[in-house]
């Protein structure tokens, strides 16, 4: 309801000590809130160093690290990280509680299990914390034996013939899935966000989220990427595509905090993981355990 009639003044009393006045406070909280800004951009500037300067860093042959700022807002929180991952000196693996029949763990948790290098969402999952969204597949075990209707993605690797990819992303409406799929030991089935000619296939708009997603370059590398500042698909894709990364193929595993990538190498171990949009200062919950994840290793 909105009040538009006269409130009479209340006459003016002696304030007492300790309570501050109107204008005293005013004055107060803008000090706070200008403190608070500062803090803000150092804490952006902080991050920026963090993740060194934009471009490629080579971890090991066949793994590189890269940070890229979205090339029209170079300078915003907006921010890619991308690992590039040579099937020809990684490989890849699927784990899962359905068939370890162990506890969801963390990212680097896993990690340290299965001695991964690299640990990334393997996909979304049911309500039972447990069930992949879409067909989901390590050997001859069946996380989830059902093809997702509206799934156009699917990671595929360790091939049964020489004459295959060590690994590979296929495109539901453009390639012979059904053929291929038996001819691999482990398949994903997800979201397609950039199909057949670095084509975005995910409409403009809708909420906001931190984004995991797994992605092929041109050479046949495979890309584990994330971005913890909450945007639309749309606009992650559209950065994706601006980047000097040559990206063709895109598939999302996971949206808002339970999104996560982690690094675990000689050279340097991180862990970057979603937030919520309201959560300005957090940094993500590294321990959130997941069911399902995707990894890579030398």
């Amino acid at each position: 309801m909105t009040v538009t009639a006269a409130l009479p003044v209340a006459p003016a009393r002696p304030v007492p000590p300790g309570i501050c006045r109107t204008g005293g406070c005013t004055r107060a909280l803008r000090r706070t809130v200008a403190v608070l800004a500062v803090l803000g951009l150092l804490l952006s500037a902080g991050t920026a160093r963090a993740d060194e300067a934009p471009g490629w860093t080579e971890l090991d042959t066949g793994l590189q690290l890269g940070i890229f700022p979205a090339p029209d807002a170079p300078d915003g929180t907006e921010r890619i990280v991308a690992l590039r991952i040579d099937p020809a000196y990684y490989e890849f693996s699927l784990h899962t509680t359905s068939e370890e029949g162990a506890p969801a763990l963390s990212l680097a948790e896993w990690a340290r299990r299965h001695d991964l290098n690299a640990v990334i969402n393997a996909s979304m999952y049911l309500p039972d914390a447990r069930t992949s969204t879409g067909y989901l597949r390590n050997g001859a075990h069946l996380n989830n034996p059902r093809i997702g209707g509206n799934l156009g993605a699917f990671f595929v690797f360790g091939p049964q013939s020489s004459d295959l990819p060590q690994a590979d992303l296929l495109d539901r409406t453009a390639d012979p899935w059904e053929t291929l799929l038996p001819q691999y030991r482990g398949a994903v089935q997800n979201y397609r966000l950039i199909g057949a000619n670095r084509r975005i296939l995910w409409p403009q708009g809708g909420p906001l989220y931190s984004v995991a997603a797994v992605g092929q370059d041109g050479s046949g590398a495979i890309l584990f990427l994330h971005c913890r500042e909450p945007l639309t698909a749309w606009r992650f894709a559209t950065i994706l595509l601006a980047l000097p990364i040559d990206i063709r193929d895109v598939m999302y595993v996971e949206g808002g905090p339970q999104a996560g990538l982690c690094l675990r190498t000689p050279v340097r171990t991180d862990i970057w993981m979603g937030r919520h949009p309201a959560d300005f200062w957090s940094g993500g919950n590294a321990a959130a355990p997941l069911p399902n994840v995707l990894g890579a290793r030398r």
